[in-house]
């Protein structure tokens, strides 16, 4: 089963009147078919869209494998790790070429610009899940386009694409809608150039400092929009500081580390922690956090696919927050691989999983596949703490 999880698929679909490969995986979403934001979009291309193409949540990569076909430079973003591996390969599948970056587009500017301005001429945006990621990613295409440039957005009816047409109108310039279809619109934003508008100014790249009381003491932490529970602790998390033991000496393992609070918690004990995460606004935002609680000595932040990363390193301890949503929906392959990459990194007889999950969902029959004993260390109306022990 860990290794069903790596593995990687090709796919086929006509788009836009075009074959087009890709390539997939579990741990992204829509990965083994074509979302209807991304059809729109690719349809929404005109067959010159322009010298440069920023596609800011580029998923799989087909928006912008169709552009650099049509004769476009390419910049394929992602803040989530595997859609950039799935950007790159979908590439290599179609013969093209492209830059592909882990972040957010808040990149260079265009070679051979004089100004530190970059000049895209098309920003394609599938948007994501929380109002204030949109407002940010919405910056970013504002100050990434030329004046005049076009930025195209698209996501589902449910998922609030009306009120984010509302923020582009505010951010990027003039925004309508261009096309409805399977429940989701497209909707085209062009830079304005008028003073006053909101895309004469720089994204920031700083995230905001929260405070919280854990464990009798005041912690404080970096949260960034993108990164989960943006702005405050939340309740699980909060449980799972407060429940798990690290014993001094202890190599400490914080898995899908978000903002960082509960690696920099249990580097106050350990020996040394590492944290490890897919998204890249969470590998900021914890960098930040270390900073922040001077607990940057003897911890290291990696960019990871659950796991795999360290995969040849072993621990005395994995403490994490499981991911269980993909966009709108709720999917369970990435929380169940977090508990499949713990038990193979943790070290033999003794090694420990802490796990805070929503009561609702169901760790333990794979977590007795796996370790010697489950047990649970708290439980309340909505969240349970449980620790696995190693074989």
């Amino acid at each position: 089963m860990t290794e069903e999880y790596y593995t990687w698929r090709e796919f086929e679909a006509t788009v836009a009147d075009e074959r087009i490969l890709w390539a997939g995986k579990p741990g992204l979403e829509s990965w083994d078919a074509l979302d209807p934001a991304t059809r729109l979009l690719a349809e929404g291309m005109s067959a010159r869209p322009g010298p440069r193409v920023l596609d800011l949540r580029c998923g799989t990569g087909i928006c912008g494998a169709l552009a650099a076909r049509r004769g476009a430079l390419v910049t394929l973003c992602d803040d989530n790790l595997v859609a950039v591996e799935a950007a790159r390969r979908t590439l290599a599948l179609n013969g093209l070429t492209g830059q592909v970056i882990h972040g957010d587009g808040a990149i260079q500017p265009c070679k051979g610009s004089e100004s530190s301005e970059v000049c895209f001429d098309l920003v394609l945006l599938d948007t994501p899940r929380g109002r204030e990621w949109v407002r940010h990613l919405l910056g970013v295409a504002a100050h990434a386009l030329r004046p005049g440039g076009k930025l195209l957005l698209a996501g589902p009816n449910r998922g609030g694409i009306k009120g984010f047409m509302e923020d582009a109108r505010e951010i990027v310039g003039p925004c309508e809608v261009a096309r409805i279809k399977a429940g989701h619109r497209l909707a085209v934003a062009e830079k304005s150039g008028q003073p006053g508008v909101a895309n004469h100014r720089s994204p920031s790249r700083d995230g905001q400092v929260c405070e919280a009381t854990v464990r009798g003491r005041t912690i404080r932490f970096i949260t960034r929009p993108g990164v989960f529970s943006h702005g405050e602790l939340d309740a699980g998390t909060r449980a799972l500081i407060e429940t798990m033991v690290i014993r001094p000496g202890e190599v400490v393992l914080d898995l899908g580390c978000g903002c960082g609070i509960i690696g920099a918690v249990a580097a106050q004990a350990a020996r040394q922690a590492i944290l490890v995460d897919c998204s890249a606004a969470a590998l900021e935002a914890s960098r930040a956090t270390l900073e922040l609680n001077k607990a940057t000595a003897h911890t290291q932040v990696i960019a990871s696919d659950c796991a795999s990363a360290v995969r040849d390193m072993r621990f005395d301890v994995v403490v994490t927050n499981p991911p269980f949503h993909q966009g709108l929906g709720v999917e369970f392959h990435v929380a169940q691989q977090f508990v499949r990459d713990a038990a193979e990194v943790l070290l033999e007889g003794g090694g420990r999983l802490i796990l805070v999950a929503n009561r609702f969902i169901r760790y333990e029959r794979t977590m007795r596949d796996l370790f010697a004993k489950v047990l649970t260390l708290y439980e309340d109306r909505r969240f349970q703490v449980l620790e696995a022990v190693r074989r």
